[in-house]
């Protein structure tokens, strides 16, 4: 039996989202968390967020925000530089004046070497090319 005909009360992870019950002692310690969780934004410099957003969060009811150009066109996301003393230098190119590589030319196999096609296993087709390979592949040794 394959599993995409069996209904989702034999899936190996949950589907329901429980509600979280709080009590006084939970609502407190969450209120703490959310301390801690707004001086760590501070510190990352990003805008802290309320009690029912962190519950939502805990809850894992998370409402992402999509990273996309504000109003006036520009970019809103974070911001990525590389850290002081780590700029990478700019080296510009040899310009030699003569342009662009060449051509190569066709490599065409004339088939004066091949003695023929053996087949080695089941559909496997291996190119011959001495008499001793052909011995070897009706023998059924590779080698």
């Amino acid at each position: 039996m394959s599993m995409h005909l069996v209904g989702p009360e034999l899936s190996l992870n949950r589907i329901k989202k429980y509600k979280l019950k709080l009590t006084k002692q939970k609502r407190h310690d969450l209120e703490c968390d959310l301390a801690e969780y707004n001086k760590q934004r501070k510190r990352n410099g990003e805008p802290k967020i309320t009690f029912d957003e962190y519950l939502d969060m805990r809850c894992g009811i998370v409402k992402s925000k999509p990273i996309r150009p504000n109003q006036m066109g520009t970019y809103n996301g974070p911001r990525y530089s590389p850290p002081p003393g780590r700029e990478t230098p700019y080296y510009p190119s040899l310009n030699s004046g003569i342009g662009v590589a060449l051509k190569k030319e066709p490599q065409h196999y004339t088939g004066t070497n091949m003695l023929g096609i053996g087949q080695l296993h089941k559909s496997n087709s291996v190119p011959v090319f001495r008499k001793e390979d052909a011995e070897d592949q009706a023998k059924m040794r590779r080698g």
